[in-house]
């Protein structure tokens, strides 16, 4: 029995989405949408609570749940072509933007109620992850930095901000732009990321040793402000992490919150390096690192599940060896990918993550 079939017959693939609270007031939509994170429906005229509960929960009845989850709507009778709905999900997602064709009332762009008839159509799946500008990455070879920090202005130099100025030495091999935003980042070697995986059990940190990379650590975007003297004048528009001395920057690049969900690759297998923040185990709603990356047909979105091997006594008395059986311990969908690497977040977990762990794509 190959690997695929193993892990479905341990458990069913279950993605699930942190689901924060909601903000009251319809002025505030934008707001929540931007600092939640979780799967999001789109408004079409004829959409109605109801008709969203039909279709994503298989019950009608369930639409006072779905209006709790989302407190920017003032009245549940009234939503509008644009908005953006919370959903709640049937049990194992599957039915995620499908269902049968139905008529509902609607509430038309200018607020009028009208009966329509919608034909159901497939709708995009979508993560939102509001922290997708601080995610890192992980490279073989370092990137090439456009410049290094080496002056901090300000008294309190561990808690600069939004605002702050620091100073920037230009590389020689490059030129900055004054006006530009740059994203800083500091470096962690393989050799350190290493020493702080001493607790890992030795044969699972074995599977990737020869793949950790160099760890690109965002800390914040600065905008250059100026030039005097031979270096670089910044204000701090972003602050991530603490921006220290001897930080780098690199051009900034802005990325989508809004992440398309897509199947993962059905003979993709690989391994988990690393947690970003330098944990041995993580877990939900935590960001790590994998050995496959783009050159493996890793793509932004997919979604995979993470197992290990348990072994179990085998029923055959005559045999000695037990078996190895999967044990799905949770999933992850991409955020970043390398050549060789990926970034990940954790969506669900029943366990600690941890150097070694397998991964692969169910197919539902």
């Amino acid at each position: 029995m190959d690997i695929k079939a193993k892990l479905r017959y341990a458990a069913v693939l279950t993605l699930v989405f942190l689901l924060s609270s909601g903000v009251s007031g319809l002025a505030d939509t934008t707001k929540q949408v931007a600092s939640e994170t979780g799967v999001y429906y789109t408004v079409k005229k004829g959409d109605t609570l109801w008709g969203l509960s039909q279709k994503f929960s298989d019950n009608p009845y369930t639409w006072p749940d779905l209006w709790s989850k989302n407190g920017q709507l003032a009245n549940p009778h009234l939503i509008y072509p644009g908005q953006k709905i919370k959903l709640v999900h049937r049990s194992d997602l599957d039915a995620l933007g499908t269902g049968d064709s139905s008529h509902a009332m609607a509430v038309d762009e200018a607020g009028a109620v009208e009966a329509a008839a919608i034909a159901d159509k497939e709708e995009p799946r979508t993560y939102h992850y509001s922290k997708i500008e601080r995610v890192g990455f992980m490279k073989k070879e370092p990137v090439t930095p456009h410049g290094t920090v080496f002056k901090l202005k300000g008294t309190d130099q561990l808690m600069l901000g939004e605002g702050d100025i620091i100073y920037i030495k230009a590389s020689e091999e490059t030129s900055l732009v004054i006006g530009a935003r740059y994203v800083t980042y500091r470096t962690i070697t393989p050799r350190q990321i290493t020493a702080r995986l001493l607790d890992v059990n030795r044969k699972k940190l074995n599977r990737v040793r020869k793949e950790i990379g160099t760890q690109h650590y965002l800390s914040g975007v600065v905008e250059i402000m100026g030039e005097r003297d031979g270096f670089f004048i910044a204000r701090i528009t972003d602050s991530y992490r603490s921006i220290k001395l001897d930080d780098k920057i690199m051009p900034y690049k802005k990325r989508s919150r809004d992440i398309p969900i897509l199947d993962g690759l059905e003979s993709m297998e690989g391994e988990i390096i690393t947690a970003e923040e330098g944990e041995t185990t993580f877990g939900q709603d935590m960001v790590g690192f994998i050995n496959r990356g783009a050159s493996d047909g890793i793509a932004k979105g997919q979604t995979y599940t993470v197992f290990y091997y348990e072994t179990k006594k085998a029923d055959d008395a005559l045999t000695d060896k037990g078996l190895m059986v999967p044990v799905n311990i949770g999933n992850f969908i991409v955020l970043d990918t390398q050549d060789e690497t990926a970034t990940v977040l954790v969506t669900y977990s029943t366990q600690g993550f941890t150097p070694g762990d397998h991964f692969t794509f169910l197919k539902k």
